[in-house]
C-alpha cells in the first residue's frame, strides 16, 4: 500500500515572492526608490525562481491554472532580470511589445481566476493587467509620467499580491477562513 504524498498550497511562495518583487520595481518605475542590483537579484530569486518552484509543484497538484501562472511570471521575472544583467540592448518598443504580451496573458489568466470565482485573485490579475497595458504605453511614448502612473499601479498590484498571499498563510494555519480571500 503507498501513502500519497500531501503537498502544502504553494501559492503562499509564489504570491508573495511576485508581490515583493513587484513592490520594489514598482517603486522604482514610480520615482520613489532606485533600482539596485539588489533588485535584480531578487527578481531571479524571489521573483524568479521561488515562483517557478510553486508553479512546479501547482502542477503536481494538478492545478493547470497555479502551475502556468506561476511557472510564466517566475519566467517572466528571470528574463527581464537576465536582460539587465548581461546588459543586453532592448529598445523601448521592444520592452513595450513584451509588456503588452504579458498584459494578454495576464488577461487570459484573469479570466481564468473570475471563472474559477477567485476573487481576490481575480483582483491581483486585473491590477496586473492594467500595469502592463500602461508599462506598455510608457515604453512605446518613452513616456517618464507614464512609467511614473505604472509604478503606481504596481505597487498596489504588488501589496494585493502580498495580502493574498498572508490571508493563504493565515487562513491555512487556522484551519478556517479568517482573512477574505
Amino acid at each position: 500500500m503507498s501513502k500519497e504524498e500531501v503537498w502544502g498550497n504553494p501559492a503562499a511562495l509564489g504570491l508573495v515572492g511576485f508581490g515583493l518583487t513587484t513592490i520594489a520595481l514598482s517603486l522604482a518605475n514610480a520615482g520613489i526608490i532606485p533600482t539596485t542590483g539588489l533588485t535584480i537579484g531578487y527578481a531571479v530569486s524571489w521573483g524568479g525562481l521561488a515562483q517557478v518552484f510553486a508553479g512546479w509543484i501547482s502542477f503536481r497538484r494538478n492545478d493547470t491554472f497555479g502551475g502556468t501562472a506561476f511557472s510564466g511570471y517566475g519566467l517572466f521575472w528571470i528574463g527581464l532580470a537576465l536582460a539587465l544583467i548581461l546588459g543586453l540592448h532592448v529598445s523601448s518598443s521592444e520592452l513595450g511589445l513584451w509588456m503588452l504580451l504579458w498584459g494578454i496573458f495576464t488577461l487570459y489568466m484573469d479570466v481564468g481566476a473570475i471563472l474559477a470565482k477567485a476573487r481576490v485573485l481575480s483582483i491581483v490579475l486585473t491590477l496586473l493587467f492594467i500595469t502592463f497595458f500602461i508599462l506598455s504605453a510608457a515604453d512605446f511614448s518613452t513616456s517618464s509620467m507614464i512609467l511614473k502612473a505604472a509604478g503606481w499601479i504596481g505597487l498596489i498590484t504588488g501589496i494585493s499580491a502580498v495580502y493574498l498571499s498572508m490571508a493563504i498563510v493565515i487562513n491555512t494555519v487556522k484551519g478556517k477562513v479568517v482573512v477574505p480571500e
